[in-house]
């Protein structure tokens, strides 16, 4: 045999060797996926994209799994006469937006307030209320039923007071987690609160490359 024979026959015994290796590591292991960023809040692996649902933005056009697209989005669902928790919450959000503005990190990010009481949050209220906070924020409300679409996959929960036909004066018991979703519609963290800006934002560029 001569030397480039040789060669040639230790190349080919060193790739059956690799992709036998990388085979019985598959087969032992399972297929090998980068390591979750380690954030404060949950992180969402291999969550699947949303429902379909049909809400209304603050200005008044429908609002989609569409509009969720192409840019990583907040989303905190409360309602705007909520005495504190909602309040306390945006507040926070809008620190979360300056802190990545002033890092550079703002672009293509979308700040949602859904409203789980559509019965009072008209998109006028909303448009008010949001931009209150935050130049950037959005309103968004709709139906019961549309609002499940979107609440009950990211473990969100809401019940009005009794009696919200009769009074006007009630309250809207929620949670109050912030949902992070990604460019491709699927929800990617999870924050619970209590809430920090600052330490939001560096889980949001952790996840941001992370992101495949």
């Amino acid at each position: 045999m001569t030397q480039r024979a040789t060669m040639i026959g230790l190349v080919l015994v060193g790739v059956l060797a690799l992709a036998g290796g990388w085979g019985l590591g598959v087969w032992l292991f399972g297929e090998r996926t980068a390591p979750a960023p380690e954030i404060s809040g949950i992180y969402l692996r291999d969550f699947q994209p949303l429902d379909q649902f049909r809400l209304t933005h603050h200005s008044g056009q429908p609002f989609t799994g569409a509009d969720l697209r192409g840019q990583w989005s907040f989303l905190y669902f409360g309602y705007s006469f909520c005495p504190d928790v909602c309040p306390l919450t945006l507040a926070e959000m809008d620190r979360l937006q300056k802190v990545l503005a002033a890092q550079g990190a703002d672009q293509e990010t979308a700040y949602l307030f859904i409203s789980v009481d559509p019965q009072r949050d008209t998109p006028e209220r909303l448009s008010e209320y949001v931009r209150f906070f935050n130049p950037k924020f959005q309103g968004v409300t709709g139906p019961d039923g549309e609002l499940e679409r979107l609440a009950k996959p990211l473990r969100v929960f809401y019940q009005r007071g009794s009696n919200p036909e009769k009074t006007s004066n009630y309250t809207v018991d929620h949670t109050s987690t912030i949902t992070l979703i990604d460019p491709t519609g699927r929800p990617r963290a999870i924050f619970t609160p209590p809430q920090n800006p600052e330490q939001m934002a560096a889980d949001f560029i952790k996840i941001r490359q992370a992101a495949p």
